[in-house]
């Protein structure tokens, strides 16, 4: 049971040894002056972008919950507890989601009515359902407080997978009249796969005897590619759109333009929505596949498996096959209550297909209050995930630097720990356009070492109408 296991263990171990690395990020995503951030959650962000230019320079952050292992009475920040993990078996069935992701560099950059965005990252997601607890356990702890028992599984799903992926977004504003401003955006993203592997069993019976697991009946599949820089390869895309009411007439304007001093104008609310992740990896070098059922010898794949992961010993029925990227479907309502005060609402529904062999995504619903200003934004998002896992966070950004955490609390109440979740990126912006400034130049007060490298005012280059 090999394959199960490690599925297993690198999930807790991403888990229990959490330590620097968000589901979907929500402060970053929702914030007005993070477009780069956003722009992956909806591609349609980086349209009307409160900054001319927004570069991400480096950004980490990873989201883990289930509900059957964690940290027995402690906290996050209690690391010595990080290599004792409890199970809890009192539920039936175990659920678990992982969501990491290393942002490289990326930018969003307005071009009046239009804008284009590239973004570099390297993404993990995995998911777990309906996995029996005892065998969970058994995996776990590497042994079983019983000397043996039969488990009944049914629709059991272990799956992850790792790629990186080069994405271009391009958005423009594809209607403005009186105080109406609908934009949209596309993303196409060139994908690199770097691991993947699952593990199905639709129905049968596992024997739990003498500290392992053999299957005595039973179908399903699996599918594993060995660890490689681009183990399989393939493209994805992501649509989205956003209607704002804005609180001034918006028929001839121009984000960032010279009529409105080069910034752009506000809106009293915004709804917007957007479909992501649509598309898979081809994985096809060092990969096999396969399916079994009850006229199968059910341990002989398990034995090879046992020996090792090294594909030319595991029983195939092929060499290549497709992991689908966890795809969904997000939208958000946010509303200006003006003063730098917002009120944003995310709901955001997996659509991945339970049989695929790529990993699922949450289904998260958030509501977050927050305050933000140029250089300052405060988020207190209130979230549920699965529908069933309540959390409670905060995000917070101060000039170049953005941290948060989507649940807040494991870091200073003890608690047995089934969550942990933490977040930064680092940044530059540029508000408005190279020599774009509405105020003269008046004397040496006045004088920025900038001027010497920008267009004069009275130069109608200086501040683009685009």
């Amino acid at each position: 049971m090999r394959i199960a296991k490690i599925l297993l263990v690198g999930f807790i171990s991403t888990l229990t040894f959490f330590k620097s690395y968000s589901q979907e990020w929500i402060g970053p995503s929702i914030d007005n002056y993070t477009p780069a951030n956003g722009m992956l959650l909806n591609p349609s962000t980086i349209v009307d972008q409160k900054p001319w230019l927004d570069v991400h320079l480096v950004g980490v952050g990873a989201h883990a919950t289930n509900n059957f292992a964690h940290l027995n009475q402690s906290t996050l920040l209690n690391f010595a507890a990080y290599g004792n993990p409890a199970v809890n078996l009192k539920p039936d069935n175990g659920w678990a989601q992982l969501n990491t992701q290393i942002l490289g560099p990326t930018a969003s950059l307005s071009l009046g009515k239009q804008a284009v965005g590239i973004h570099l990252s390297v993404r993990g997601a995995g998911s777990i359902s309906k996995v029996p607890l005892k065998y969970a356990d058994l995996l776990i702890n590497e042994g079983s407080d019983e000397d043996s028992t039969v488990l009944t599984i049914n629709n059991t799903r272990i799956k992850t997978l790792v790629w990186g992926e080069v994405g271009l977004t391009y958005g423009r504003i594809l209607y403005q009249f009186d105080k109406h401003l609908i934009t949209g955006g596309i993303t196409v993203n060139r994908l690199f796969g770097l691991q993947s592997a699952a593990l199905f069993f639709d129905d049968g019976e596992m024997l739990i005897q003498d500290d392992k697991g053999t299957l005595l009946d039973g179908s399903g599949k699996y599918a594993y590619t060995t660890p490689a820089f681009r183990a399989g390869g393939g493209w994805s895309t992501s649509l989205g759109f956003s209607y704002k009411r804005m609180l001034d007439d918006v028929t001839e304007y121009v984000p960032h333009g010279r009529e409105i001093g080069c910034f752009t104008l506000p809106y009293k609310w915004k709804f917007s929505a957007a479909l992501v992740g649509i598309g898979g990896i081809r994985m096809k070098r060092d990969a096999l596949y396969k399916k079994f059922d009850s006229e199968d010898d059910a341990n002989e794949y398990l034995a090879a498996v046992d020996g090792g992961f090294s594909t030319t010993s595991l029983p195939k029925d092929g060499d290549r096959y497709t992991a689908w990227l966890p795809m969904g479907v997000n939208a958000q309502f946010d509303y200006n209550f003006e003063n730098g005060v917002f009120l944003n609402g995310l709901f955001t529904q997996r659509l991945s297909f339970p049989s695929s062999y790529g990993p699922d995504r949450s289904n998260l619903f958030a509501i977050t209050p927050r305050y933000e200003k140029r250089w300052l934004m405060v988020a207190l998002p209130m979230s549920i995930e699965n529908y069933r896992d309540p959390h409670f966070g905060l995000a917070l950004r101060l000039w170049i630097l953005t941290l948060g955490t989507e649940h807040i609390f494991p870091y200073f109440i003890r608690s047995d720990i089934y969550t942990a979740d933490v977040y930064v990126h680092l940044r530059i912006r540029f508000n408005r356009a190279p020599g774009c400034r509405t105020k003269p130049i008046k004397g040496i007060d006045e004088f920025r070492f900038g001027d010497l490298l920008r267009k004069k005012v009275k130069d109608p280059a200086a501040c683009p109408s685009w």
